[in-house]
Order: structure tokens, then sequence, then C-alpha cells
């Protein structure tokens, strides 16, 4: 069972029209750093804290553009820490002035029902395997990348999206069963794809919102190990989706290293089979 904690100090979005996106404390505060002021001090920075920043640069932006605006992000800090770091957990988010709507504090194995229960349109953590595991159960989900340096000034937020996952298909299925792929990491593939349509739409709304140029929102599509065709497709399914990326990475194979250290995307979205028996994700 979840507790729910709304934050008096930001002012609370409309759940049925913003994009709601939980996040996992850990990524946004570092978890392992023991504090040497004691339990009164904030909690440290963790390895995805520019995420944070450069949401509420969206969100600003929307709303200097229409102080009506009702697509925004709305964010819940996901945490499955003990009930004595609770308290201490709102107070950093206060005292980092982040735009944190709700605490959702829950027990690790009832994360999935909390997501589903609270409208999430994208769960974000560092942690691949609990990405994949939400993916896998109809959730959507992508990881949170590290950034380099979690005190620099944001002006953009940067989503990637998978090429392999978006511009699959039912044709791909029998060479993936040639290549060793069992029929449970397949179906995880196809889940994934599902599950993450309804945040693809409303990213392209509300990159539409902004200019081509001056955007402080940049989509971009990544395909990693499959074919050139393969990242055609997805280009074309994200136009049908109304989402026309900023930037588009056809790898065919070669490491994504190099152009995941060029671009620092805060959001990457992840296909259903990495991180998963059997197949090794090209680095």
């Amino acid at each position: 069972m979840d507790l729910m904690v709304r934050n008096p100090d930001v002012k609370q979005r409309d759940a049925a029209q913003a994009v709601v996106v939980a996040v996992s404390s850990d990524a946004i505060f570092d978890p392992e750093v023991e504090q040497v002021h004691g339990a009164t001090e904030p909690l440290r920075k963790g390895d995805a804290f520019s995420f944070m920043k450069a949401i509420q640069v969206v969100n600003e932006r929307l709303l200097t553009m229409n102080s009506d605006e009702t697509l925004l992000f709305d964010v819940i800090l996901l945490s499955n820490d003990s009930e004595e770091k609770h308290s201490r957990i709102i107070a950093s988010a206060k005292h980092y002035g982040l735009d944190i709507g709700r605490f959702c504090f829950c027990n690790k194995e009832d994360s999935i029902e909390s997501l589903q229960s609270n409208n999430v349109k994208l769960f974000l953590s560092m942690d691949t395997n609990d990405v994949c595991k939400a993916l896998q159960k109809g959730v959507p989900a992508a990881q949170l990348y590290r950034q380099t340096d979690p005190h620099q000034t944001e002006d953009q937020l940067k989503v990637v999206f998978s090429g392999d996952v978006i511009g699959s298909s039912e044709e791909m299925l029998p060479g993936l069963r040639e290549q060793g792929f069992t029929e449970t990491q397949l179906q995880g593939f196809k889940t994934a794809k599902g599950s993450m349509k309804e945040f693809t739409v409303l990213m392209g709304e509300m990159r539409r919102r902004f200019g081509l140029e001056g955007s402080p929102l940049c989509t971009g599509l990544m395909t990693v190990w499959s074919s050139r065709d393969v990242c055609a497709s997805a280009l074309k399914t994200l136009r049908g989706w109304g989402l026309l990326v900023d930037e588009a990475f056809c790898l065919a194979g070669a490491p994504r290293s190099p152009i995941l250290n060029l671009v620092r995307p805060h959001i990457l979205c992840l296909d259903g089979l990495y991180h998963m028996e059997g197949f090794t994700a090209m680095s």
C-alpha cells in the first residue's frame, strides 16, 4: 500500500490533462552518500538531478506562452525508502525548489501497482532493471541518463526514443526468433512499443507548442541494432503519431556510447530486450 503526500508549495496540475511522470527518488537524490551534518541537512543531488531543472524549464516556457496551459509535466517522486526518510526527501525537494507536486512512498513490490493507479504516463529511473520490469508489465518507462554535472544549468529537456521499438513490426519477429529470442522476450518487446505510444503522442503535441528554433524540448530517435529500414519505419510511425523528431541516429549495430556522450539525453527510452538474458546491448 502506498502513501501519497501532496506538496503544498507547488500548484497541483490537472492530472487528466497533464503529462504525469513518476521519477525514482534515487535518481534525483544521492542514495549512497551519508550526510555528514545529520538528518536535518538536505540530501545531496543525484546523478539525474538536472532532469528536474530541465523539466521545469519546459513547464515555465509553456506557462509563459499561455498562462492557462494544461499540457504540463506533473511530477510524482516515487520512493521505496523507509518511513524515517520520508520527511527528509520532502524537505530536500522543497530546499532545492523542485517542481514536484506529489510524493509517493511505497514498498518496491508495490511500485508497479502505484504507477498504474496514478495515471502515470512515464516512469523514470536510472535502474534499467526497474525500467524493463515496468515495460514488461505494460507501464511506459524509460531510463534517466546519468548527467556529468548535477549542478549544471539546463535550458532544454532532451528525450531520445528507441527506433528499435517504434520501428518494429510483426515481420521482424521471425528474424529475432532465429537469433534465439524467446516468446517471452518478444512479447516484452511488443509490449514496450504499445506502452510508449501515449507518452510519445503527448510529446509530439507538446513539441508542437514550440517553434522549430529555440525549443526547450528536444526529441530524438536512436536505432541501435536494427537496420536502416527499421529506422525509416520508426520515423514514419512517429510522424503518424504526431511527433517530428529534431534528431535521428541510425547506428545499425555501431556502438551507441559516442552518440549518447555527445547528445547527453535526460530521458533515454529502452527497448524491451535490453538487459534481458540472451541479449547484449550495443555499448
